[in-house]
């Protein structure tokens, strides 16, 4: 339920006007959602396969939301859409690969891949305090470096391990 409510939260920015209170409400209730789904399937002993992938959409679908709001109202320079672009192509490559060897949807757990997901969900904040190069820079040097770690962990591995912590910590939990 709190992973769902993750996704609510996402669609329902898509829907309030930008950067209002009701949309930083939803937004870091989104984030928070993130949090805790975590540490509460941890703390009840709830963790399952099945919720690790829901968690997975649910983090893409908040990301393609911020994404999307991020479009709309702020103006991003023509290299940040070349880098976007190639952490996109990446994410896709991985994805497929995944899908692939797999038969399922394979985002992975990795240390990174969480540090690229706080950025996203920070970028708006990033942004007002960082101005639009750093944060840009900063949100984009970690997704790709998560992106790439990705792909390697998912064309190197003969089994999915969602909960794989990265390409220096495999097999440590």
């Amino acid at each position: 339920m709190i992973t769902s409510s993750r996704i609510i939260f996402a669609i329902a920015i898509l829907y309030i006007k930008p950067f209002s209170i009701a949309f930083w409400i939803c937004y870091f209730l989104g984030g928070l959602s993130d949090l805790l789904d975590g540490f509460v399937a941890r703390t009840l002993n709830q963790q399952s396969a099945k919720g690790a992938k829901i968690d997975s959409i649910a983090d893409f679908v908040f990301a393609v939301s911020i994404f999307i709001i991020v479009l709309k109202h702020i103006f991003l320079p023509g290299w940040l859409w070349r880098f976007i672009s190639l952490i996109l192509v990446t994410r896709i490559i991985t994805f497929s690969v995944g899908f692939y060897k797999y038969r399922t949807f394979s985002s992975l757990h990795t240390y990174f891949n969480k540090a690229s997901g706080l950025l996203i969900f920070m970028f708006p904040l990033l942004y007002i305090i960082l101005k639009l190069d750093v944060a840009g820079t900063i949100v984009c040097i970690i997704s790709f470096v998560a992106s790439v770690e990705e792909l390697v962990i998912t064309v190197k591995s003969s089994r999915l391990d969602r909960d794989c912590k990265g390409l220096f910590f495999r097999g440590k939990r």
